[in-house]
């Protein structure tokens, strides 16, 4: 039994509904329950399911679909869904549907995400900033104008304005959209690349020290237009914290002129700073007092070297990744290929910046338009040693994002375990109380199937997630899957093993 309940003119975000339907399930003993909005891909995926759509729904309707045995397990679970989307399912929690019911004197508040279709966030975060609050802009299509004219309303009104398109933070403890629970500790980030910014953070409480505070800036904030303003905002903020000792500062490569500018900025803090920019080289730090690294671990490792003044241990040996690489020796002759398929869009970047360096001539494929490798005819069939980023566009177009939701990258690594010249497979997984609720478990029983291919494993999560990083990386590792302890780390051994299985040929 099927059923399908449309709320009109009801928008919720994407990391809220990710965990609706699966507390349905757990809760309700139903078969199935799904929360989304009414995109055309969205139901095409319901229909697909069997389910039935009402004709008159449009992109701003929220659709909640229930498959169960009877007409009262449909009910509870939409019920129950409905109590997680109205707030109801964190005791004594507050439910607002508008700004302006919210009472500042009475409940202090400092901060407000906003998850919104685009063409309403720019207006509600104007609000917001009004009312004397940070905001943290988690909606993406909100045009660079809008953005220029709320970051310099906040720099104007002394608050931070994290986004548009903001997808980590940790502000007071609490970790914000995809973001991980970090432990506390006397580091502080400012990230204009999301899942690069967790990972350093997640990297650092791997090496024993913790994160006070993670301040994403958006991924155009670097931009000209925009001028790098939140992470200038962002350092000053972090420069006056006395719980802060280390500033670190990440970001994609970017405007030459905008990073330089900030550059000089960091220089005249009264603390350490380390900076990493993607996709740049160690003369982008030439004159600065800033300390350059040129990877998101390293990145993590001088952070920890200047407040323990020793270098942190964090890796394969030389002997560990000889030992690894190894191993597609004994695989058949006909297995020659690599996929690397990544839902970080950052961690792809690395991957690809080091394959391009470490293997020059080997020929990389990917769905993205990028100098590091040759973009594939069609993003749904890989060829010769290929890399994915499938949270991007084409991926997401088709099916949410695979941080939300695995089902997308599942179908995709079956695909791929179909074709009899794949001999190495690289998973990166991210965790946190925003994601999925359960990433990693559903790769585990194929990983242990398929002993004929190596796959490769990094997990971008801290001790606090919901998903058990511990247990789930024991899960993974007696799967026969080999757990790196960063991605560039994986990218290391994956780069190794592509030169090694063309050294064969």
């Amino acid at each position: 039994m099927q059923k399908i309940f449309v709320e009109k003119g009801r928008y919720v975000d994407s990391v809220t509904l990710m965990g609706v339907g699966e507390r349905a399930i757990k809760k309700c003993h139903v078969k199935n329950a799904e929360g989304m909005m009414a995109t055309p891909a969205n139901i095409q995926s319901l229909q697909e399911m069997g389910y039935e759509v009402p004709e008159d729904v449009t992109k701003n309707d929220l659709l909640l679909a229930v498959t169960a045995e009877t007409e009262e397990q449909i009910n509870a679970a939409k019920e129950e869904m409905m109590l997680v989307l109205n707030g109801g399912a964190s005791k004594g929690a507050a439910s607002y549907r508008d700004l302006d019911e919210i009472d500042l004197e009475k409940d202090p508040f400092d901060l407000v995400q906003i998850s919104l279709p685009g063409e309403y966030a720019a207006a509600e975060a104007k609000k917001a900033i009004e009312k004397g609050l940070d905001v943290f802009i988690f909606s993406d299509n909100v045009s660079m104008e809008e953005e220029l004219e709320l970051k310099q309303l906040g720099r104007e009104k002394g608050r931070l304005v994290m986004g548009p398109d903001c997808g980590v933070g940790l502000i007071g403890g609490v970790a914000l959209a995809a973001g991980s629970i970090n432990k506390d500790g006397p580091i502080g980030i400012v990230g204009a690349s999301g899942s690069g910014a967790q990972e350093v953070a997640c990297l650092i409480e791997r090496m024993g020290l913790g994160v006070h505070c993670l301040i994403g800036t958006g991924g155009r904030d670097l931009k000209p237009m925009i001028g790098g303003i939140t992470m200038r905002m962002g350092m000053e903020k972090l420069d006056k914290d006395p719980e802060v000792k280390v500033i670190c500062l990440v970001s994609k490569l970017a405007d030459l002129t905008v990073m330089s500018g900030i550059l000089d900025d960091a220089d005249k803090l009264s603390k350490p700073v380390v900076a990493v920019f993607l996709g740049g080289n160690e003369k982008l730090f030439e004159g600065h007092k800033v300390q350059g690294a040129m990877s998101l671990e390293e990145a993590a490792r001088k952070s920890v070297a200047l407040v323990t003044g020793e270098e942190p241990k964090l890796g394969f040996t030389d002997e560990e990744m000889k030992a690894l690489t190894d191993r597609v020796h004994s695989l058949r002759p006909e297995q020659k290929y690599f996929r690397g398929l990544y839902c970080g869009g950052t961690f792809t970047e690395e991957a690809l910046i080091l394959f391009s360096q470490v293997n020059p001539d080997v020929q990389l494929y990917s769905n993205l338009e990028t100098k590091y490798a040759k973009q594939l005819a069609d993003h749904a069939v890989s060829q010769g040693h290929a890399i994915l980023d499938m949270g991007a566009e084409d991926f997401t177009a088709e099916a949410p994002h695979p941080v939300f939701d695995p089902a997308l990258r599942v179908k995709r690594v079956q695909q791929e375990l179909t074709d009899p010249e794949v001999a190495v497979v690289l998973l990166d997984f991210i965790t946190g109380p925003g994601v999925a609720l359960n990433p990693i478990m559903p790769y585990v029983d194929f990983c242990a199937q398929h002993k004929d291919i190596i796959f490769i494993a990094t997990i971008c999560g801290a001790e606090g997630d919901p998903q058990d990083i511990r247990a789930a990386k024991e899960a993974l590792v007696k799967a026969g899957v080999i757990v790196a302890d960063s991605n560039y780390q994986s990218a290391k051994l994956a780069a190794a093993m592509m030169a090694a299985l063309d050294g064969r040929q």
